[in-house]
């Protein structure tokens, strides 16, 4: 069974291209968000940040004994989503995507699914600074990590683009991680004091 990891920021289309992909394969999956709202857990709910606060102490063993279960039943492909899916441990990972966005339209689609403005503020400067990327850097897996930019594709292009980097029927150099870099690109249009204070 190979492991694909689809993280990103909120907003970034993870749950989409999950189930997008997972048709392509025909693969597993677990949605690690939907997994703790769930009724399996009772995590506390911060009413000011609108998001539950995940207890990984707890969470990650039941992560690894599901990924384990799966495992038995020797699905060709698992698929593990969420934006804090770098909690999965390395030995369970074999490709890593990591779905960016530019910022401008990150917003736009934050808004849309009625974040309040604090919550969009964190989420965009997160997305800047690369923290998913970064968490996955911090982790120094030994398979290569992957990221694209998902502001003006397609989920079926994104589902078929992870689908031909894993099959290798696509060039990957293109996909490695570095080449997105919002940072650079607001700070050359003088626009970080857009999203930073």
């Amino acid at each position: 069974m190979k492991t694909i990891i689809i993280s990103g920021t909120p907003g970034c289309g993870k749950t989409s291209v999950t189930n997008e992909l997972s048709e392509l394969i025909d693969a597993k999956i677990i949605s690690l968000n939907e997994l703790a709202i769930s009724d399996e857990f009772s995590f506390e709910y911060d009413n000011e940040r609108r998001a539950y606060v995940v207890d990984f102490k707890i969470f990650l063993p039941f992560i690894t004994n599901r990924i384990k279960k799966i495992k038995k039943e020797n699905p060709q492909f698992l698929i593990i989503e969420g934006h804090f899916s770098d909690i999965v441990p390395n030995k369970y990972i074999d490709f890593v995507f990591i779905l960016r966005c530019d910022p401008d339209i990150l917003t736009n689609r934050l808004k849309g699914k009625n974040y309040n403005q604090e919550k969009i503020t964190e989420n965009v400067q997160a997305e800047i600074l690369g923290n998913c990327v970064n968490y996955f850097i911090q982790k120094k897996l030994k398979k290569p990590l992957f990221e694209i930019d998902t502001t003006n594709l397609s989920i079926e292009l994104i589902a078929k683009t992870i689908k031909d980097i894993i099959e290798r029927k696509k060039d990957i150099t293109g996909y490695y991680i570095g080449k997105i870099d919002w940072l650079e690109k607001l700070y050359q249009e003088d626009r970080l004091k857009d999203f930073f204070d």
